[in-house]
């Protein structure tokens, strides 16, 4: 339990430390005077570094051992976070993109390391409730980054926001260091004859990286990213233009739908019910109800039938708890941590293309006389481009199937 407390700490805190910045960017560009076409450099340049670091991160988390990645990620992030509360104003926005860029360098190695102290340090059976319980943390840390920094900031300003965070990551670092006297798991003795064998089959072993059902595993992951982060960075937005609803209000609903993708991973991950040879089934139903929930909530007619499809959606999404997510340490234990941080690094691609697209998709009829464009018909093609990325994840989930292995180490 020392282990799923640790791990879930880590990645609450690293989810607050990465998104705080949206909501106190308002008071920072006020009294920092950022300007205005400096803010999408700055809001990019976390995840610019976060997509580097990845493969790395779990490269060493699975030589070293996941406690001294966990630790290092953890304190050096906490002195990022107080070099952003103590750098000079005048050294301007460019010190803040490249302290940005360095937390999220930084932050990188934090998923395939959480994969890797999964597989150490949590029985075979409750492994996959184990990393709900994880990601639900994660979830829970979005949550709470989307509405306590501003709330905190009028109490505390800015710079106790951060040193608040920085205090928690310093306490995440500690606790990882404990870590490395917790039991592994029991390893089987090799004989001088299995570790030859086992060096013949290194490469082998790698190829397991770009075998069918690891692919289908970074498809099934970057499907469900790519949705995910459409709806964090577009679902305010169409709240506001399509209902003409207040931001307040589209937070609040928006909150509500988070809080129920937490509980469902929680409960999804306590009872498991399909168990390892069917996680192919667990998010294949899952992309399939998520894509028809999505593609309704994106053609409601208004924003409480809208707001009910997309609570619907995120009941639905502790299924891939139980389905993709614990295929990183089951495919390849001994490889966790550089399958989670290849899986990783192609899915946070999928992540910054698919808000992307969006904008493209809304804009490109920005020519046409705005003021009698029909809101709900640009909103309605979200929906069947979510519908389509929900049916190319069926097409991933259905690869995961089953892999032959070695005895594992």
């Amino acid at each position: 339990m020392g282990v799923v407390l640790t791990l879930s700490l880590a990645r609450f805190v690293g989810s607050i430390a990465r998104l705080s910045l949206g909501p106190l960017l308002p008071l920072l560009s006020l009294e920092l005077g950022f300007p205005a076409e400096s803010k999408p450099a700055l809001l990019s340049a976390y995840s610019s570094g976060y997509i580097l670091t990845q493969v790395a991160g779990g490269f060493f988390a699975d030589r070293y051992g996941a406690p001294f990645v966990l630790a290092f990620t953890s304190g050096a992030s906490a002195f990022v976070l107080l070099a952003l509360t103590s750098a000079p104003g005048e050294w301007g926005v460019t010190w803040w993109i490249r302290l940005y860029a360095a937390l999220g360098l930084l932050a990188g190695p934090l998923f395939p390391a959480s994969s890797v102290a999964v597989k150490e340090g949590v029985e075979p059976e409750r492994r996959a409730g184990a990393a709900a319980v994880v990601d639900a943390a994660a979830s829970a840390g979005t949550c709470v980054a989307t509405l306590a920094p501003a709330v905190a900031a009028a109490t505390f300003g800015w710079k106790g926001v951060f040193i608040m965070t920085a205090v928690a990551a310093l306490f995440v670092a500690m606790a990882s260091m404990r870590l490395e006297q917790a039991p592994k798991q029991k390893e089987r003795n090799l004989s001088p004859k299995d570790s030859v064998t086992d060096s013949k089959d290194a490469g082998s072993s790698y190829k397991i990286l770009f075998s069918i059902p690891s692919l289908s595993l970074y498809l099934c992951n970057s499907c469900d990213n790519f949705c995910k982060y459409i709806l964090n960075a577009w679902l305010a937005t169409m709240f506001v233009e399509r209902y003409q609803v207040s931001a307040a209000e589209a937070g609040g609903w928006l909150a509500i739908v988070e809080a129920v993708g937490v509980v469902s991973r929680i409960l999804a991950g306590m009872r498991d019910p399909l168990g390892e040879k069917f996680r192919w089934a667990a998010s294949s139903a899952t992309f399939l109800l998520q894509g028809a929930f999505l593609f309704l909530a994106f053609n409601a007619p208004n924003p409480k039938s809208c707001a009910l499809f997309l609570t619907l959606y995120a009941l639905c999404t502790g299924g891939h708890s139980v389905g993709f997510r614990p295929r990183y340490f089951e495919t390849a234990p001994h490889l966790a941590g550089l399958l989670s941080g290849y899986g990783n690094t192609i899915a946070s691609m999928a992540s910054a293309m698919g808000p992307v697209v969006i904008g493209m998709l809304l804009g490109s009829e920005e020519g046409k006389d705005v003021e009698s464009e029909n809101e709900g018909e640009r909103w309605n093609k979200v929906g069947w481009l979510m519908l389509t990325a929900s049916v190319v994840g069926v097409a991933g989930a259905m690869g995961l199937g089953g892999v032959k292995r070695r005895k594992q180490l």
